[in-house]
């Protein structure tokens, strides 16, 4: 039907449109979307991020999380054995609680994919994974320690577009795809052979053997070889070196993170040390905390956790003063270690095939067992606890509310590894802490313009020191296709000068990892027009009501 074919008395019916945010002029349809309100907020995708009234009275505004997570629903594991890295559902659900590879074969779901991290003939054994903020991972590969060649890392997407690993346990892996390395094509860098779309980047690094990876808040990735201790940045886009390798010495190279303050800390396992550097400076300093220092995880407050394999714990604070170290019970051969959001430390036992959970203090509150040699441990979007086991080939999710293995993922054997940031809290809740609302709108027709954008107009609307705040969108004309567009940045007050029948609004909130600043998007509006735009079902019924009832009012008049 063609509104703007029907013939109505206009002046009777514009306030009732006009309250629907619909204005008919000359056979076209023009509106608005608008967002002010906490259930107007509910209507759109909120991560990290919520739309509650601020503490004082008020509408509801967007606002980040007190506690940040990973808004990824995948972790990354690397598979030391196989030379790949398997990417994990971590919300997916079995009735057993294990997903046997019987079920795995069938397609369940529970493995999204398995991926090669270096060509056919280049060396791997991959331990270390860093997820960045775009849910990709960046993988080391430690037998690459030839010194003509150098080391190497490769970038795994998480949302590959073109052909890509099913995840289907096919009886030695999950469907693999090949990277033949034709002609040596890629041996010193490159992906042009690789068969799988996932693989993104594969870049030769000065420092070999490479065990230290950190994302920082820029998204760029700091690679570090233990051994010769070289640590290199990288552009998280290009993979392009930026800046001079950095030699951080004997104390390094092994577990690594980058804090709140974007200082990179590097475990030095045999020396039971840690090297401290802060890019911005330039200055590193060591840090004894005992033998065999290992993985290393932050807190909230922005303390330094260190798990060593002399059944010991350290904690640091921000500036690398050493709080204490500590022994506990049950503790042989600690790696992996992860904090969670209420500040519970939780460190894999390698020695006894469980997990310890401690708290803040150092003080053990439980011992869970999962499988052999647990190696890996992260936090994942739901604030659930993952365990690589090594021995078993397997991952398993422990929920903290219960200190019960609630899912073992079976992966074959591969002997998993990594025991640093398998699913990206690290970066998303501590380096560079962010949250996202998200909104698809329906513009009623292909071709639908949309025009001005218009938020924070409210006096509550605020990016207060050096927080951010960014808002993008992008347009299609088929809701499937949103994905493959571009986003574009957008400021209040313009043009957005897109069309497409649906329009995607993302607001980006960001704030550094050392504060509890937020910013506020209080309110949001976007303005469409487009010719014969019919408005969703809904909107349409109330549209109908109020024409029939100035229709009556029309004829009392009479």
């Amino acid at each position: 039907m063609k509104l703007g074919k029907i013939v109505f008395a206009q002046r009777t019916i514009s306030a009732a449109v006009m309250s629907l945010g619909l204005v008919v002029s000359g056979g076209a349809l023009a509106g608005s979307f608008t967002f002010s309100t906490t259930a107007e907020w509910a209507t759109g995708v909120l991560t990290n991020t919520n739309g509650l009234p601020p503490p004082a009275t008020g509408n509801g505004h967007v606002r980040l999380d007190e506690v940040v997570l990973t808004p990824f629903n995948h972790i990354w594991v690397a598979m030391s054995g196989r030379g790949t890295a398997v990417r994990i559902n971590t919300d997916h659900q079995d009735a057993d609680k294990r997903v046997t590879l019987a079920e795995s074969a069938a397609g369940n779901g529970a493995v999204y994919g398995e991926y090669r991290t270096a060509p056919q003939g280049q060396a791997t054994d991959p331990s270390r994974t860093t997820v960045d903020k775009n849910g990709d991972v960046w993988v080391g590969n430690r037998a690459q320690a030839n010194a003509q060649q150098g080391g190497s890392v490769v970038k795994l997407s998480a949302t590959p577009t073109g052909t890509t690993s099913t995840g289907v346990w096919n009886g030695s892996n999950f469907n693999v795809l090949d990277w033949n390395n034709a002609g040596g094509a890629d041996t010193l860098g490159g992906k042009s052979t690789a068969a799988d779309s996932a693989v993104s980047l594969y870049v030769r690094t000065p420092g070999t053997a490479n065990r230290t990876l950190a994302v920082d808040a820029n998204n760029d990735v700091w690679v570090g070889g233990y051994n010769n201790k070289l640590h290199q940045k990288l552009d998280g886009t290009t993979g392009v070196a930026i800046g001079a390798p950095v030699d951080l010495g004997a104390n390094s190279g092994y577990g690594g993170l980058i804090d709140g303050n974007g200082v990179l800390w590097s475990a030095g396992w045999a020396n039971g040390s840690l090297s401290r550097y802060d890019p911005a400076t330039g200055i590193s300093t060591d840090h004894n905390v005992g033998g065999g220092s290992y993985g290393l995880a932050v807190d909230s407050k922005g303390n330094v956790y260190n798990g060593h394999l002399n059944n010991a714990v350290s904690k640091l604070d921000s500036a690398g003063n050493l709080l204490w170290t500590k022994t506990y019970a049950g503790g042989n051969q600690n790696r992996g270690i992860a904090v969670t959001p209420d500040d519970n430390v939780w460190i894999a036992n390698s020695g006894t095939n469980t997990v310890s959970r401690l708290n803040s203090d150092g003080i053990l509150l439980q011992t869970i067992t999962v499988e052999m040699n647990p190696m890996g441990i992260s936090v994942d979007s739901k604030g659930k606890v993952w365990a690589v086991n090594y021995g078993s080939g397997s991952a398993s999710r422990i929920d903290p509310a219960t200190n019960l293995v609630d899912l073992t993922v079976e992966l074959g054997g591969g002997n998993p590894y990594n025991y640093s940031d398998m699913t990206g809290t690290v970066v998303s809740g501590t380096t560079s802490p962010s949250g996202t609302w998200r909104k698809v709108m329906n513009g009623g027709v292909a071709g639908a313009d949309w025009d001005e954008i218009f938020y924070n107009e409210e006096t509550e609307g605020a990016v207060p020191g050096t927080t951010g705040l960014l808002i993008e969108v992008r347009a299609a004309d088929l809701l499937g296709d949103l994905t493959s567009e571009a986003w574009t940045t957008v400021i209040s007050g313009n043009d957005v000068n897109l069309t497409g029948k649906f329009l995607e609004v993302r607001a980006t909130l960001t704030r550094p990892g050392n504060s509890n600043l937020t910013p506020v998007l209080s309110d949001l509006r976007i303005n469409f027009a487009g010719d014969n735009v019919v408005p969703e079902p809904g909107t349409l019924a109330l549209l109908a009501a109020a024409l029939i009832s100035a229709a009556g009012l029309r004829r009392r008049q009479r």
